[in-house]
C-alpha cells in the first residue's frame, strides 16, 4: 500500500516518535511510506487561535524551516516530506492517510479520494493543546478512528457516539531500550531522575517538591534530570535540589544510558494517554514511581510492576520515593517485574493490527 502519515511538525515528542516507529515497521513490511509535515504554522483558521496559540505555530515554523527535510534525532527509513502547507495539491496519492494530531484532521478531512483511506490515530483527548470546541469537532469529522489505549477509546466513543477501532498500543523498540547490565543491582549513591517537561500538566513541581522532601532524608541521593530547557520558574526551584546532574533532551543510545544509569525513575505528569517513558525506563531496569494517569491505571493489573499514586499527590509521591531508597529489596524486585512487564510491547504487534484495519478498508 502507499501510505502517508501527517504530522505536526518534527520536533522531539511521545506522538511524533510513536509515528515515525510505524511508518519505519510498515515501510520494512514492504509499503510505499511517506511522512509529512508542513514547514508553516498550524493549518487552523487564525482567528480560532489565542495570541499564545499564534506565537507558539510561529516558533515552531522558524524550527521547521531550519530543519526542513532532515531528522537529527530518528533513522527514519520511510520518505519524509516536508511541505510548504497541508494545502491537498502538496500531499501525495496513496491508498491510507492518517492524521496523527487533531489539527490535522481538518486538512485530511478535505482531501480527495485519490490521497485514500481517511484515518484519525488518536493518542490523547488534545484539549490542552487546542480550544476545546475544535477538539472536540474533530471527532466528528469523517475519518476511521483509532485509540492507542483502552480507556481513550472507550472516553471518545461514549462521549462523542462514534465507532472508534483499537486499543493499538505503542511499543518499545527493545533495539534501543534494553538493560545494559545483567543484573539490577543499584547505583552508590542511588540515582533517582525525572524527564523533563515543560508544560504545567506534566506535573514537574510535584516532582521536584517529592525530590527535595526525599534528598532531606537521603542526603547521599543523586537527582539526575533530562529533558527540554527549564523555565525560571523551573530553574529557581531545581536550585533546592543537591547533587543535580542535568542533560539536554536526548534520544536513541544516549537516552538508554541515562536510563540504565538511573535505579528510580520519577515521573509526575497529571494527563497521559498513552505514555512512552515509564515503558522505556522498565525496558532498562528501573524502578518507576509513577502518577496513575492513562494507560499507568492498568500497570499494576497482575503484578507490582511500579509504586503508582494519584496526580497531584506529591505527598504520595515522596513516600514511594521514599520507600524505594529505604528498601533495596523491594527496589529491585519492582525494577525487575516492570522490566518483565514491559517486553510485551512490541511494535511488530501493533503494525500488524494497523496493517489488517488499512487493508480492511482500503
Amino acid at each position: 500500500m502507499q501510505i502517508t502519515f501527517v504530522l505536526p511538525g518534527i520536533d522531539i515528542s511521545g506522538g511524533v516518535r510513536s509515528t515515525l516507529e510505524l511508518a519505519n515497521r510498515l515501510y520494512q513490511r514492504g509499503h510505499q511510506v511517506v511522512v509529512v509535515f508542513s514547514s508553516s504554522a498550524w493549518q487552523l483558521e487564525s482567528k480560532e487561535l489565542s495570541l499564545k496559540q499564534l506565537i507558539k505555530a510561529a516558533l515552531k515554523h522558524i524550527r521547521n524551516r531550519k530543519r526542513l527535510r532532515s531528522l537529527d534525532w530518528f533513522d527514519l527509513k520511510a520518505r519524509l516530506l516536508c511541505v510548504p502547507s497541508l494545502a491537498e495539491k502538496y500531499i501525495p496519492n496513496g491508498d491510507v492517510i492518517i492524521a496523527t494530531w487533531w489539527g490535522n484532521t481538518y486538512d485530511v478531512s478535505r482531501y480527495g479520494k485519490s490521497k485514500g483511506i481517511k484515518f484519525h490515530f488518536i493518542r490523547a483527548y488534545e484539549t490542552w493543546c487546542g480550544p476545546e470546541e475544535l477538539v472536540d469537532k474533530c471527532y466528528t469529522l469523517n475519518l476511521h478512528k483509532i485509540a492507542t489505549i483502552p480507556k481513550l477509546k472507550e472516553f471518545i466513543e461514549d462521549k462523542f457516539d462514534i465507532k472508534v477501532h483499537g486499543p493499538l498500543p505503542n511499543g518499545i523498540n527493545f533495539d534501543i531500550f534494553h538493560r545494559e547490565s545483567k543484573d539490577f543491582k543499584c547505583h552508590t549513591p542511588k540515582r533517582l531522575g525525572i524527564l523533563y517537561r515543560r508544560d504545567k500538566v506534566k506535573g514537574m513541581q510535584d516532582g521536584f517538591e517529592a525530590v527535595i522532601k526525599a534528598q532531606k532524608k537521603f542526603p547521599e541521593m543523586q537527582v539526575v534530570l533530562f529533558g527540554e530547557p527549564f523555565t525560571k520558574e523551573d530553574s529557581d526551584i531545581i536550585k533546592k535540589i543537591n547533587n543535580v546532574e542535568i542533560h539536554k533532551l536526548s534520544y536513541g543510545q544516549e537516552l538508554r544510558r541515562i536510563y540504565n544509569s538511573l535505579d528510580i525513575f520519577v515521573f509526575p505528569s497529571h494527563y497521559e494517554a498513552a505514555t512512552q517513558p515509564p515503558l522505556e525506563a522498565m525496558a532498562c531496569g528501573v524502578a518507576c514511581v509513577l502518577t496513575e494517569v492513562g494507560a499507568i491505571s492498568d500497570y499494576n493489573a497482575e503484578n507490582c510492576v511500579a509504586l503508582i499514586s494519584p496526580p497531584k499527590k506529591p505527598e504520595e509521591l515522596y513516600e514511594n520515593i521514599v520507600t524505594l531508597l529505604a528498601d533495596e529489596q523491594s527496589r529491585e524486585k519492582i525494577a525487575r517485574e516492570g522490566h518483565k512487564f514491559s517486553q510485551q510491547f512490541t511494535w511488530d504487534k501493533t503494525v500488524l493490527e494497523l496493517e489488517k484495519l488499512f487493508k480492511k478498508y482500503a
